[in-house]
């Protein structure tokens, strides 16, 4: 944990997502809901009406002052404790931020290494996210709360196995309410649970998630949502895979990209593969079946930052795939198009990224294949022989 507590006292450099964070806590702890209104909307006279101070040196660094926020209630939660015990100081609130996540990823560490011991794995298999260069800086260094949402989840499954489903439910439910993305976790719990618990699981996950977001719940934050998740699919695009070859198809057929209808239907394929995924598979530990259900998101997903990968990288490390690994170290190429004066995407490093990352998932796929016909041939040839012997 030393790199990650070296972090501490600094300010993020690859991500300005903190100045967001550090906003809407302030407007919090004016009693004001950051899904109401567009930072730009306040800082051009609506904050005066409403009798409210915003720090014009900190609209001038938010990346997207033209939208709503996006961030649940749990996260919300954490940028008010950071404003309330810093009100003035962006160091000092980033140092609560830091620390919050900091604790979230001590506890993904704890309950992997209480995985692998349940499940007979060699722990040292958990060093590959404790010492993963991108977990330590996205999560530490950069504040992504992805942290928050992996130690949900974790402890969510981990409750689970203990056949504790209704803290499981709401430890879920705080998942949701850290990153709204858990939500395509949901279906794989109802074969493992039977559709009667199944049943109540949602029910408890979808009472405790409503709970959370009670405080803020509002026209204007179900509003200010619908507008966020519309503009991620259909205006946002960075690093993707699929999403690209479909927009390099569609600039041929149509002449101009065509973002519009092409998210919202790779969106879709994404759903219906992931329900097609969760109703064939049958994977011991569903902790690994997390991790293919992520990576189905990723490869349609039109928006992948470097720390989107983490998830799948703390679903995996318990798994014999090291493809996650890998991909962690390939899209630092990624950083590559960003300058002083603006961000380039080059397009063969992002070929270059998924053309690694795929190859190697596809031999390990091979070589578990392989193993797993020569274990069934081994087997044949014991059984035939015993068979031979007692004839």
């Amino acid at each position: 944990m030393l790199g990650r507590l070296i972090l501490l006292p600094a300010q993020p450099n690859l991500s300005d997502d903190i100045y967001r964070f550090v906003w809407d806590g302030r407007l919090l702890q004016q009693d004001v809901n950051p899904f109401a209104y567009l930072p730009s909307e306040l800082i051009n006279g609506k904050a005066d009406s409403l009798g409210i101070d915003v720090d014009p040196e900190l609209y001038t660094a938010l990346n997207s002052p033209d939208y709503y926020t996006i961030y649940p209630p749990i996260s919300q939660a954490v940028f008010t404790l950071a404003v309330k015990l810093f009100p003035n100081s962006l160091i000092g609130s980033t140092w609560v931020i830091r620390a919050t996540l900091l604790l979230a990823e001590l506890g993904t560490l704890w309950l992997l290494f209480q995985f692998a011991n349940r499940y007979h794995i060699p722990q040292q298999r958990v060093l590959w996210y404790a010492l993963n260069p991108l977990a330590i800086l996205e999560m530490t260094g950069n504040l992504h709360f992805e942290a928050l949402m992996i130690f949900f989840l974790l402890g969510s499954i981990y409750l689970l196995e203990k056949q504790k489903w209704i803290i499981s439910a709401i430890l879920f439910a705080l998942a949701v309410c850290a990153k709204l993305l858990p939500l395509i976790f949901l279906p794989l719990y109802f074969r493992r649970l039977g559709w009667k618990k199944a049943l109540l699981f949602y029910a408890v996950t979808g009472g405790a998630t409503l709970l959370l977001f009670l405080p803020l719940l509002s026209s204007e934050l179900i509003a200010g949502l619908q507008g966020s998740i519309g503009l991620y699919f259909q205006k946002f695009e960075f690093n993707a895979s699929l999403y690209y070859i479909v927009r390099e198809i569609g600039y041929y057929q149509k002449g101009y990209n065509i973002i519009q209808t092409a998210g919202s239907q790779l969106a879709a394929t994404a759903f219906l593969l992931i329900m097609l995924y969760t109703l064939l598979e049958r994977k011991k530990y569903i902790i690994g079946a997390l991790g293919w259900v992520w990576l189905i998101y990723l490869l349609f997903a039109l928006t992948v930052h470097p720390w989107y990968v983490l998830p799948l990288l703390a679903f995996t490390v318990l798994t014999p795939y090291r493809y996650a690994v890998v991909w962690t170290y390939f899209i630092f190429f990624t950083y590559a198009g960003y300058t002083i004066d603006n961000f380039q995407e080059n397009l063969w490093l992002v070929f270059l990224e998924y053309s690694v990352v795929l190859v190697w998932l596809g031999y390990e796929l091979y070589q578990r294949r392989h193993q797993h016909s020569k274990v069934t041939a081994h087997l044949a040839e014991f059984f035939q022989f015993f068979l031979l012997k007692n004839n």
